[in-house]
């Protein structure tokens, strides 16, 4: 069930009131808008590079025990595990600079050509309809910031297009050997968020995995650190 949970994972990067100019901007753009050049299932498929392109080190890994990625463009993409269903909620601290737009994905699941059973697909097609069918079983995706809901976060559900991870490191969160290359496909509830005001945000994000028993349930801390004084 591990390789399950390996393949199933929650990024959080919402913060703001829903009357900043952050939220209006995720509640306006539908999945197949762009941002700096990029659609939404376009980011989902950089933030699954830099997950997989980013080792376990000393068990420490932002799919493991929450953190964050570095995405292309100074795109920030902070994580929170897929746990247990029941598990207890993962209260996570951040900090990111001023200027630094956020990747949002709830939760997502890829297929690949380099994986075994539930997560392998031999070609494009069959790998959009993998990780599509894995991402039905996903239910209830949810995103609170500061106290308010994100309204329907189930409309941003996307997937991306064909990518090529690889070749991964050693310690690599699928397991898999070091120097591996694989095409795949990721599909997701997936947003973005353009730079945030300075300040501290509450952000709380969960979804449920009934047919396997894993849950998102997470509050992430996020510090937008003000520019330090010359």
């Amino acid at each position: 069930m591990r390789h399950t949970r390996a393949r199933l994972f929650a990024v959080v990067a919402l913060a703001g009131l829903l009357a900043s100019p952050a939220m209006t901007y995720a509640q306006a753009h539908p999945s197949n808008a762009k941002y700096r050049g990029l659609t939404n299932g376009e980011w989902l498929a950089a933030v699954w590079q830099a997950a997989l392109a980013t080792p376990i080190e000393g068990g420490s890994h932002p799919w493991i025990g929450g953190g964050a990625f570095f995405v292309g463009d100074r795109v920030v993409a902070p994580s929170a595990p897929v746990m247990l269903l029941g598990s207890p909620k993962l209260t996570i601290p951040l900090t990111v600079a001023p200027g630094t737009p956020l990747s949002v994905v709830i939760i997502g699941v890829s297929c690949s050509e380099a994986e075994g059973w539930p997560f392998h697909a031999d070609n494009e097609a069959e790998m959009r309809a993998c990780a599509n069918g894995l991402l039905d079983s996903v239910q209830d995706p949810y995103v609170q910031i500061d106290g308010k809901a994100v309204p329907n976060p189930a409309s941003y559900r996307t997937d991306s297009p064909l990518f090529r991870y690889g070749p991964l490191p050693a310690n690599n969160f699928l397991g898999l050997p070091p120097g591996t290359q694989s095409d795949s496909v990721v599909a997701g509830y997936s947003l973005l968020v353009p730079p945030l005001s300075a300040g501290v945000h509450r952000i709380a994000v969960s979804a449920t995995v009934p047919d396997v028993g894993y849950a998102v349930d997470a509050e992430f801390i996020i510090t937008v650190a003000p520019p330090r004084s010359k």
